[in-house]
């Protein structure tokens, strides 16, 4: 489908990236807000909030790329945004979910390694746009879906708790989870190797 340039429609793709970035920010303060509730019902509440919000956000990953394509709206700005919202999405929720465990040292850790990866590779991405090397690779697409699925992980565990009749160990799972967080940050790290190498101009 060609659309006029005109055409607000145009626009459709890069708001929902915007969308999904504002989504990361207002998903990670809802899980906040639900650790702080006094009651059950009130942190129930919030925490599927937290969870809608950030299923809703991931699935636009799909769509606004989607849309690009079916409106023949793709676009440079669109490419360079498109992966900072995903990392925004991602990183407030980690960050949100580092601070509910009072900054607890194995988790803030690889946090903050997937945070700093992210941060350097989008301030290579805006000081050196124009090089392919730092088009997303398909490690990075790998990394993302997994990061997406890793952080969309402590909702499931939860909300499985709640629904079966016999108690899941959550505690216990959250050591395997946090695992699993090392092990994306690890990922996280190995695939900026690229886009570094392809800002020093040895990709």
């Amino acid at each position: 489908m060609t659309i006029s340039t005109n055409s607000p429609l145009r626009h459709l793709p890069n708001a929902i990236t915007l969308a999904r970035m504002a989504a990361g920010v207002i998903g990670a303060y809802c899980l906040i807000i639900s650790a702080g509730q006094g009651d059950e019902a009130s942190a129930v509440f919030w925490g599927a909030a937290s969870a809608v919000i950030f299923v809703l956000a991931a699935l636009t990953d799909w769509l606004d790329g989607w849309l690009a394509r079916v409106l023949d709206a793709r676009s440079a700005f669109g490419a360079l945004l498109d992966p900072i919202a995903d990392k925004v999405l991602v990183g407030a929720y980690l960050i949100a979910f580092a601070a509910l465990s009072n900054w607890m040292i194995w988790l803030a850790l690889p946090v903050a390694i997937i945070v700093g990866r992210d941060v350097l590779v989008t301030g290579l991405r805006f000081t050196r746009p124009a090089p392919a090397t730092l088009t997303v690779t398909s490690d990075a697409r790998t990394k993302t879906a997994l990061a997406m699925g890793m952080t969309a992980a402590p909702f499931a565990l939860v909300a499985l708790d709640i629904a079966t009749p016999v108690s899941l160990p959550v505690a216990a799972w959250f050591f395997y989870w946090v695992g699993g967080v090392w092990f994306i940050a690890i990922l996280t790290a190995w695939t900026a190797l690229p886009y570094v190498r392809g800002a020093l101009g040895r990709g």
